[in-house]
C-alpha cells in the first residue's frame, strides 16, 4: 500500500509534465511587471495647504486645485496592461495637523454602476468598488500602512510587512473619510492625522502607491503597477510621495476607558448570575514616533465578533482565529514565526489546515472551550524603525474554576539584514495554578523559546523558517518549519515542511496535532491560452500533496493527495474541480463525534467535488461546495452553501448552511446526518451605525447561538454597543442555559 500510495503521489504530480502541458506552450505570452528602479520609479509631490481643509468629498479648496496630480494609472489585475479604461485622479496636501488624499475615481458607466454589498468597517476589498493609499513611512520596503473607502465612505485600514508575509485587517486607525458621488465618477477624501501614523524623524520622500477596484470589470488598476500574484502591500513596486514634511514626534497619549453594565442568566455549574456593573480601560502612549506603550486594566471584549462553529471531520485540532481588538493590534510584533499553511486537502469535509505557532494570543484570557476568563491588566510595548522592531506583552488573567489565576509574558525582537533577510527570536512564559478533580492545587509553568527566519532571492522567491522549543515540568519538546516558495505571474510552485516532537506543547501557543512530520509540496499553473473565450480570465490547476509521518519510525500516519481546477470568469466568478486520495493509518481510536469510534487501520479511499463561486459583488451573490466518496471505512456525502443577498448596501442578509451525510462509519457502523446553519442580517444607517443579528445551528455539538449587537461609532473610534447573547442546547443536546444583556460605552480621546 505505501508503494502505490507513493507512485499515486509521484504520478499526480508529474501529469501536467506527462501531458506536454505547461504554461509557456499552452498560454498567450503573459505580459510581466518589470522590477522599478529608482530612475523609473514615478514620483508626486506633496504640497502644504495654505487654507484650511473641509473633509467634505468635495475637493472645492483652491489647494486641492492647485495641487500635483498622479495619473495615468496602468491596470495591475487580471493582466498587467500599461493603461486602463477607467483614469483616476489623486492629490495629495499636508498640514500640521493631517495627511490628506483625494481622488477622483472617472466612471462613465454612471452611480448605478458602482458596488458595495454592505457598509461594513474592514470591507472585502475584491467585493467593492474600492480606492486605496498605501504608505510606506519608514523607508525600509517592508513596512505598509493601508487606508481604503468604498464609494459610500466604508472605512478598511490595515497594517502589512514584508510585502504580505505578515498583515493585520483588525487594526484601526482613527483617520476620517468622506466621499461623493455623480455620474462621471466617485470622489473620496481622506484626512489621516499624523498622531495614527508610525514615520522615520526626518524623512521627506515616502514610499506610496494609488490602488483602485473597478469591481463591476473585476478589474484592479495602479499608480504604480505590480505583478498580479502580488499586492500592493509589496511597496519596492510602489512610487515615491516628494517635499513630504510630517512634524517632529510629539507627546501622542491617547485613553480608551470604557463602562459597562450587564445582566446575565447562566445555567451553568458554579456560573455568576444577576446585574453588574465594570469599568476598565486602556491607555496609550507613544513617546516617540517609533514607539508605543499600552496598559489595560479589566480588559473587557463585550463587543467582539463570536467564534464561528465548524463540524471538525479531521483528526486535527480546530484553528479558531483572534477577534479580540486588543491583541490583534500591533499582533505581527509578536508573532514568533511558524507555519499557518498547507492545505490538507483541497475538497471541504476533510479539509482543514496545519498550524504550528509558538505563540497566539488566544491562550490568553480564553479557556480551551473558548470560555471566557477575566483579565485583571496587562501591558504591551512595540517598538519599530526602519531594520528593527521589538515587542513586548505581560498580561494577568484572573482564576475561574480550577484555572487559578495566571501570568503571561512574551517578548520578541527582529533584525533585517542585507536587503531582505530577516532574523526574529522569541521568548514567552506561562505561570499559574491548576486544581484538579480532588482540590489538589499544582504549579504550572510553561516556557518557549524560538528563533525565526525570512530570506528573499529577488520579489519572487522565499525562504522561511522556525526552530522552537518548550518546557513544562521537566519536559521538552521540539519544533522546526520551513516553507520554499516561488510565485510568478505564471506559476506557483513550494513545498512546506514541519517536524513536531511528542513533548512540544507551547501553552501559549497552538499546534494542530503534534509528534509528526509533515511534508507538502504543490504545484499551481495558470494558462491563458490565445483562444480562451472573452469571457474567461485564465485557467488554472495542479497538484497538492500533503503527508504526515512518525517522528521516530517514519510510518506514515496520513496522506492527502489533490488535483484541483479553477476557471476565473471576468466577472469574478469561479468554477473549481478537485479530486483527492487520501490515506488514513491510525494507531490508536479516531473519536470523530460521540459514539462514534473509527478502529485503528489502513484506509484508503478516492473524494471528488465542486465548488461555485458567484460575482461575489453582486446584489445576490452565492458559493456553493458539494463532495462525495468514501470516508475512512464508510462514506461521506456533504454541501455547504454560503450566499449573501443585498437589496441595497444598507441592509445586507447573509446566511451559510453546510450538511454531512455519513453512512456505514466507525466500529458501530454508524449512518447519520449533521447540519449548521448560520443566518446573518446586517442593517445600517450609515458606515458608523448598524446593527446586526447572528444565529448558529449545529446538530453535531446539539448547541444553538444567538448574538445580536448594536453599535454607534459617536466619534472616531468611540462607541457605544448593545449586546445580547443566547445559547442553548438543541435536540437532546445538554449545554446549559446561558443569555446576557450588555451594554457597554467606549471613548477614546486624544490628549
Amino acid at each position: 500500500m505505501r508503494k502505490v500510495s507513493l507512485h499515486l503521489i509521484s504520478a499526480l504530480l508529474a501529469l501536467p509534465l506527462l501531458a506536454g502541458v505547461s504554461p509557456r506552450a499552452a498560454s498567450a505570452q503573459t505580459p510581466t511587471v518589470p522590477e522599478p528602479t529608482e530612475e523609473s520609479r514615478r514620483r508626486l509631490v506633496a504640497r502644504r495647504a495654505l487654507g484650511r481643509i473641509t473633509v467634505d468629498g468635495r475637493l472645492d479648496e483652491a489647494d486641492w486645485r492647485s495641487a500635483p496630480v498622479a495619473g495615468d494609472f496602468a491596470q495591475a489585475r487580471p493582466d498587467f496592461l500599461p493603461t486602463t479604461r477607467y483614469p483616476t485622479e489623486v492629490r495629495v496636501l499636508y498640514d500640521n495637523e493631517h495627511l490628506y488624499v483625494a481622488a477622483f475615481n472617472r466612471d462613465s458607466a454612471g452611480m448605478s454602476s458602482l458596488r458595495m454589498p454592505d457598509l461594513r468597517r474592514d470591507f472585502e476589498p475584491p467585493e467593492n468598488d474600492v480606492f486605496g493609499v498605501t504608505i510606506g513611512p519608514m523607508g525600509d520596503r517592508r513596512t505598509v500602512l493601508q487606508f481604503s473607502t468604498t464609494p459610500l465612505g466604508s472605512q478598511a485600514d490595515v497594517q502589512a510587512f514584508d510585502g504580505g508575509d505578515a498583515f493585520n485587517f483588525n487594526w484601526d486607525a482613527l483617520w476620517r473619510v468622506r466621499t461623493t458621488r455623480a455620474d462621471s465618477g466617485w470622489i473620496a477624501e481622506f484626512a489621516i492625522p499624523w498622531r495614527s501614523l508610525r514615520y522615520a524623524p526626518g524623512l521627506t520622500s515616502w514610499d506610496i502607491n494609488f490602488v483602485r477596484n473597478t469591481r463591476r470589470v473585476a478589474q484592479w488598476s495602479a499608480w504604480m503597477p505590480y505583478p498580479r500574484q502580488l499586492s500592493s502591500w509589496r511597496i519596492s513596486y510602489g512610487g515615491v510621495l516628494d517635499s513630504i514634511q510630517p512634524p517632529p514626534p510629539r507627546t501622542n497619549v491617547r485613553v480608551r476607558p470604557y463602562v459597562l453594565g450587564q445582566r446575565v442568566t447562566d445555567k451553568s455549574s458554579a456560573a455568576f448570575n444577576g446585574s453588574l456593573g465594570d469599568v476598565g480601560g486602556e491607555v496609550i502612549w507613544a513617546p516617540t514616533a517609533n514607539s508605543l506603550f499600552e496598559a489595560t486594566v479589566n480588559t473587557d471584549f463585550a463587543q467582539a465578533d463570536v467564534d464561528r462553529q465548524v463540524v471538525n471531520l479531521t483528526r486535527f485540532n480546530v484553528f479558531l482565529p483572534e477577534r479580540r481588538q486588543f491583541f490583534l493590534e500591533n499582533a505581527d510584533l509578536l508573532n514568533a514565526g511558524g507555519l499557518g499553511s498547507g492545505t490538507i486537502g483541497g475538497i471541504g469535509g476533510v479539509s482543514g489546515r496545519y498550524f504550528v505557532q509558538p505563540f497566539f494570543t488566544r491562550r490568553i484570557g480564553l479557556g480551551d472551550d473558548g470560555t471566557p476568563q477575566p483579565i485583571d491588566a496587562g501591558a504591551r510595548y512595540a517598538y519599530r524603525s526602519g531594520r528593527t522592531t521589538a515587542g513586548a506583552l505581560a498580561m494577568r488573567t484572573a482564576a475561574l474554576g480550577t484555572q487559578g489565576a495566571t501570568t503571561f509574558g512574551v517578548v520578541r525582537g527582529s533584525q533585517f539584514f542585507g536587503r531582505s533577510t530577516r532574523l526574529g527570536s522569541t521568548l514567552a512564559l506561562r505561570d499559574g495554578d491548576v486544581t484538579d478533580v480532588n482540590g489538589l492545587v499544582s504549579g504550572r509553568r510553561n516556557v518557549m523559546v524560538a528563533v525565526d527566519a525570512l530570506s528573499r532571492i529577488g520579489e519572487l522567491t522565499q525562504f522561511t523558517g522556525m526552530l522552537s522549543a518548550s518546557n513544562e515540568n521537566g519536559r521538552t519538546g521540539l519544533a522546526g518549519t520551513y516553507g520554499i516558495t516561488r510565485n510568478t505571474a505564471t506559476s506557483l510552485v513550494g513545498v512546506l515542511g514541519a517536524v513536531v516532537t511528542k513533548d512540544y506543547n507551547p501553552q501559549m501557543g497552538f499546534v494542530s496535532r503534534p509528534d509528526v512530520v509533515m511534508t507538502n509540496p504543490f504545484i499551481t499553473w495558470t494558462l491563458q491560452p490565445r483562444r480562451l473565450p472573452t469571457a474567461i480570465v485564465w485557467l488554472r490547476h495542479g497538484p497538492n500533496a500533503i503527508a504526515f509521518n512518525d517522528p521516530q519510525s517514519g510510518a506514515l500516519q496520513e496522506a492527502n493527495v489533490t488535483y484541483s481546477g479553477e476557471v476565473l470568469f471576468r466577472n469574478g466568478a469561479t468554477i473549481s474541480p478537485a479530486v483527492e486520495y487520501n490515506v488514513q493509518r491510525p494507531t490508536l481510536p479516531v473519536t470523530l463525534f460521540p459514539n462514534v469510534q473509527i478502529a485503528p487501520g489502513d484506509y484508503s479511499y478516492q473524494r471528488g467535488g465542486l465548488t461555485f463561486r458567484s460575482d461575489q459583488s453582486a446584489k445576490l451573490a452565492t458559493t456553493l461546495t458539494t463532495t462525495t466518496g468514501a470516508f475512512f471505512d464508510g462514506s461521506l456525502d456533504r454541501a455547504e452553501l454560503t450566499a449573501r443577498w443585498s437589496p441595497s448596501p444598507y441592509v445586507s442578509v447573509r446566511g451559510a448552511y453546510e450538511v454531512n451525510r455519513l453512512r456505514s462509519l466507525g466500529t458501530r457502523d454508524s449512518s447519520f446526518i449533521t447540519h449548521l446553519a448560520g443566518p446573518e442580517l446586517r442593517v445600517f444607517l450609515n458606515p458608523r451605525i448598524q446593527w446586526s443579528a447572528f444565529y448558529q445551528y449545529n446538530t453535531a455539538a446539539e448547541r444553538a447561538t444567538l448574538n445580536a449587537r448594536f453599535s454607534w461609532e459617536f466619534l472616531p473610534l468611540s462607541f457605544l454597543y448593545i449586546v445580547y447573547n443566547d445559547r442553548q442546547a438543541v435536540q437532546s443536546g445538554n449545554t446549559p442555559l446561558a443569555r446576557s444583556l450588555i451594554v457597554k460605552l467606549s471613548w477614546l480621546g486624544q490628549l
